[in-house]
């Protein structure tokens, strides 16, 4: 039963967004669909750990221990080695941003390594629970989380060199002259940047889920197409194989998460670092002219001081 089950499921299955519940003709809107209900897994999960861990510093207890020990040396790691270096004394403002994409992304990536769907038709005869799938396979997902991160890019970028500054990068230090070819370009890039980040995101969390299941489906194949003695053994080395794969999937399941991250991080530094190297400028050319009327006044009494050595 088992076997046959296996054989005859879609590798696709996992991770293509299924509707539960539509409306209008024939159902076509689709109001809930299992990636939605993985995605209010993922938040709920969030919303009931990280207000249990913060109760314990709220009640004063500063040490961590066990869990929030772990949690906190994660935390740390996110903020002091892949967001700190990239936006400096801005780091506070964004941490919130920062550290709720990368663990909102990292449990979706968790929690569609587990095969629930598979588990509940194994108990059940099928998938009765809308809850299975990898919701950040989806790219309408990853998508939406690009979206966020490029609004954020973009007013950062507006409220710290006001729109005149804003509008003045699209040059990117380029003459004015250029415009008609730099000004293009960098909407290109503005736009390339966002959609990089949820295609990254989706296609490997895809192709890894993809992988695995055709790996686990080659076992049930050749056990109906060859029977237990040929079949056993192209079982065994397909399960050997599906483990090294999951692990690999978990790697890149917290891979994924940290590269978000950073690249977010990445992005939003660039505009904040743009406006800072223009007040650097700003600076080293006042003190370039401070020096020079330094320098001028110094001449000038060494003169007077030769022309009048009473004095």
């Amino acid at each position: 039963m088992i076997s046959s089950l296996l054989a005859a499921a879609n590798p696709t299955d996992h991770v293509v967004d299924t509707k539960i519940f539509g409306i209008g003709a024939d159902h076509g809107f689709w109001l809930i669909s299992n990636h939605m209900i993985m995605l209010i897994t993922s938040a709920v999960i969030m919303l009931l750990i990280f207000p249990w861990l913060t109760r314990h510093y709220r009640d004063g207890q500063l040490v961590p221990t066990g869990t929030r020990n772990f949690f906190e040396a994660l935390m740390m790691f996110i903020r002091n080695d892949v967001v700190k270096p990239l936006l400096g004394e801005a780091t506070d403002r964004f941490m919130p941003l920062m550290w709720t994409l990368f663990f909102f992304i990292l449990i979706t990536n968790l929690l569609g390594l587990i095969p629930f769907d598979a588990i509940q038709k194994l108990i059940f005869g099928e998938a009765i629970y809308p809850i299975y799938g990898t919701a950040t396979s989806n790219f309408w997902v990853t998508a939406t989380l690009a979206i966020i991160v490029f609004c954020v890019i973009q007013f950062n970028g507006i409220q710290a060199q006001g729109v005149k500054g804003w509008l003045h990068h699209f040059l990117g230090g380029a003459p004015w002259w250029l415009f008609p070819i730099m000004v293009p370009v960098e909407i290109l890039g503005m736009l390339i940047k966002p959609f990089a980040l949820a295609v990254r995101l989706a296609a490997n969390m895809t192709a890894g889920h993809v992988l695995l299941a055709v790996l686990i489906s080659f076992g049930p194949v050749a056990i109906n197409a060859a029977g237990w003695g040929v079949g056993g053994g192209v079982t065994v080395i397909s399960v050997i194989a599906s483990v090294a794969i999951l692990m690999l999937e978990l790697f890149v399941a917290c891979l994924q998460a940290y590269l978000f991250t950073f690249l977010s991080a990445l992005f939003i530094s660039q505009l904040l670092q743009h406006h800072h190297d223009e007040h650097q400028e700003e600076e080293a050319e006042g003190h370039k002219l401070g020096e020079t009327h330094a320098v001028r006044e110094r001449d000038a009494v060494k003169a007077h001081q030769k022309l009048h050595p009473a004095h």
